[in-house]
């Protein structure tokens, strides 16, 4: 499992000495900068999974640098925690997207707690994305795999017809292409069958495969 970094925030050096101790004791790789600009500045290269922030500080302030880091990178979690709280600044954050709203001095066991559930929180979305991801692959392959059959069928059966018809079936050479044709359309089938089987199993795991729609490949109908 890979090191979950997080990204302290605060123009007060002792706060962030705090913080840095305490998430860093937990085994979480923690980098702190004093300003809103810093923050931004380190998430351009780098991927934090939370960021910690102040509120109120010199320059750009919390609510701020939580806008900037919507855009920057919407996947990263953002806990305020503050001194100088108030229901409009909490509503104000909330609306921007934050995910907790923290006031100081925070307990630290509450600290944990709320930095735990951030992530496990973004850990769902993650999942949830793949699960879709996978869901989306399956459906398609369950689809292509019913519907690729079909025209293989009507192709085995002009080469049966062509097989047996008077004028070829002395022809040891066409005879001989036609069963290399027959071959390798079983092959391929055979291919088919075995994706089925693996995607259909498969399909079972995934409740949300109700929400995709079938692609739709034309029929190949005889003779077209």
């Amino acid at each position: 499992m890979s090191v979950k970094k997080i990204l302290v925030v605060d123009d007060e050096e002792i706060v962030r000495y705090s913080l840095v101790n305490i998430l860093s004791s937990q085994g979480y790789e923690v980098d702190d900068v004093s300003s809103a600009e810093e923050a931004l500045g380190r998430l351009y290269g780098n991927s934090y999974r939370l960021v910690l922030t102040d509120l109120v500080m010199e320059g750009m302030d919390g609510l701020e640098l939580l806008e900037n880091v919507k855009v920057l990178s919407p996947e990263t979690m953002v806990i305020v925690i503050t001194g100088y709280g108030s229901i409009k600044t909490a509503v104000a954050a909330l609306r921007l997207g934050v995910y907790d709203y923290l006031l100081k001095p925070c307990d630290e066991d509450e600290l944990l707690l709320r930095v735990r559930r951030a992530l496990e929180m973004q850990q769902f979305g993650e999942e949830q994305q793949r699960l879709h991801e996978i869901s989306a692959v399956v459906k398609t392959a369950v689809t292509l795999s019913d519907q690729i059959n079909t025209p293989l069928n009507v192709i085995l059966g002009n080469i049966e017809m062509l097989q047996l018809t008077a004028k070829l079936e002395s022809d040891a050479r066409i005879q001989k292409i036609l069963k290399t044709m027959e071959d390798q359309i079983f092959r391929i089938k055979t291919v088919m069958e075995k994706l089925a089987k693996v995607t259909s199993a498969e399909t079972k795991n995934y409740a949300s495969l109700k929400d995709y729609e079938m692609i739709d490949v034309p029929s190949v109908k005889n003779g077209e």
